[in-house]
């Protein structure tokens, strides 16, 4: 049966390979068009930052309808539209149109040449600094043309080595990225070779001391910030007393830093801080060191409880951050009376996660499933992460029916991809799931259909 255009939006905007598949099966595919333009109009990832950019699914997408031009049409206005703005749709769109150069798609490359043209002349021309995403856009441009031609580092670098040496405002350090990007590519011995070769351009040799200088500086701050950090419990309380601005120096990974150097006693001590102290913005300051699976058993659990129905809300979700880590009888019963709460029901799913029993099956998928999944409110995020802890635990008879749930429904495919695999362990993935998969905007999910069904990749050539 042919999908509907709301359940393809929908699929879409979760980057199913379902989606896919429907192009190249459907006799109405321009019914769909439409909604793939309007994907072509937006960073279509839920969270970039962990998952990347959707690009290779829209390409997936686009290239299913007989004619690119369209969708090319978008993207090259989107991308001048987004040329100062920051964010991830500007990056997307510089992946999906090198895929189509990489095809031999000439009118994607000359795109390309052009927004690469035009960016170096508007950065050139900067002579105060305004905060925009103007750099970071060059930045993420030139990450996609060395991943397309790793052979173009020498001339990106030289380019960027002359806005250096006659800019004030740029150096090295905005181009980390993509000098990373480039060493991956091409290894740093090829790296080195070209910046500093006897004979290099004065743009090359620009930037090469420029690279060095910021590494240099980055060095220096990091060994200064170890020397200023606080190493017992009693220093960092007594820091984060000095008030507004103390916690700043205080990372909040020093309790687990002091468990992994096998320093227990120390972060107890700061949990017995938290145990006692009476000022509620003390206490958040170190529930932020000490909210996590390492050091939440240390925790007075009583405290935690008290601290989650405050009105302070920082201080209410870092509290409850940590209950989701502790199996105790009192968070077993606290999880059953916020059942009722709608506004609490997501954190009620995570605390009941991490104390489930057999005969709790029912009631925690039924209340999973009533949590919203949207955009604007990352709730159900939290929850069905604390769902795959669950799951990680040999000893209960797990939810099985949440996976597919979770599969079919999350927004964000870096979680999915961990769903996936646990539906592979327990053998609940059918040819034509995975056949599916190997269509899904996660490539790590691509991948692993493809060795489940043993085929070659099947990836357009560009996209991979």
């Amino acid at each position: 049966m042919s999908m509907t255009r709301k359940a393809f939006k929908y699929d879409m905007l979760r980057g199913l390979g379902s989606c896919v598949l429907e192009l190249r099966n459907t006799r109405d595919i321009e019914k769909f068009r439409p909604l793939v333009l309007w994907g072509c109009s937006r960073d279509m990832a839920y969270d970039a930052q962990s998952e990347g950019c959707r690009s290779v699914y829209l390409y997936q997408l686009i290239t299913q309808f007989p004619d690119a031009a369209p969708f090319m049409d978008v993207l090259e206005r989107r991308l001048y539209q987004c040329l100062r703005s920051k964010g991830w749709e500007f990056l997307q769109d510089c992946e999906v149109l090198s895929y189509f150069a990489q095809d031999g798609e000439k009118r994607a490359r000359d795109i390309l040449k052009n927004c690469y043209r035009k960016t170096l002349q508007l950065l050139n021309r900067k002579r105060k600094y305004i905060e925009d995403g103007l750099a970071d856009n060059f930045e993420s441009l030139c990450v996609t043309l060395v991943t397309m031609r790793p052979e173009m580092y020498r001339m990106l670098v030289r380019d960027i080595g002359l806005m250096i040496e006659s800019n004030s405002l740029y150096s090295a350090s905005e181009f980390t990225w993509f000098q990373a990007v480039s060493e991956s590519r091409l290894g740093k011995k090829a790296i080195n070779r070209i910046l500093y070769r006897p004979d290099a351009e004065g743009g090359i040799k620009a930037y090469a001391r420029s690279m060095e200088e910021y590494r240099e500086r980055w060095d220096r701050a990091e060994t200064e910030r170890r020397k200023s950090e606080p190493n017992t419990a009693d220093e960092i309380y007594e820091g984060l007393k000095e008030g507004e601005g103390a916690e700043r120096a205080v990372s909040p990974y020093l309790a687990r830093r002091m468990i992994n150097q096998g320093r227990q006693q120390e972060a107890a001590k700061l949990a017995a801080y938290y145990r006692d102290e009476k000022e509620p913005a003390l206490r958040y300051q170190l529930l932020r060191m000490l909210a996590n699976k390492a050091c939440a058993g240390m925790l007075d659990v009583e405290r935690l409880l008290a601290d989650s129905r405050r009105d302070y809300d920082e201080l209410a979700a870092r509290a409850f951050d940590a209950l989701s880590y502790i199996r105790d009888t009192r968070v077993r019963e606290y999880a059953y009376q916020l059942l009722g709460d709608e506004k609490r029901l997501a954190q009620a799913v995570s605390l009941l996660a991490a104390n489930y029993e057999d005969g709790d099956r029912e009631v925690l998928v039924r209340a999973v499933k009533q949590i919203p999944i949207t955009y604007e409110d990352g709730a159900w995020h939290g929850v069905f992460d604390d769902i795959m802890n669950l799951f990680s635990d040999p000893a209960k008879h797990k939810p099985k029916e949440l996976l597919p749930y979770m599969y079919r429904n999350t927004l964000c495919s870096f979680c999915r991809e961990y769903v996936v695999r646990e539906m592979g362990r327990r053998r609940m993935l059918t040819e034509e799931m995975l056949e599916e998969m190997r269509y899904d905007c996660n490539g790590k999910i691509r991948d692993y259909a493809e060795r489940k069904l043993g085929k070659g990749q099947g990836m357009e050539a560009g996209a991979r």
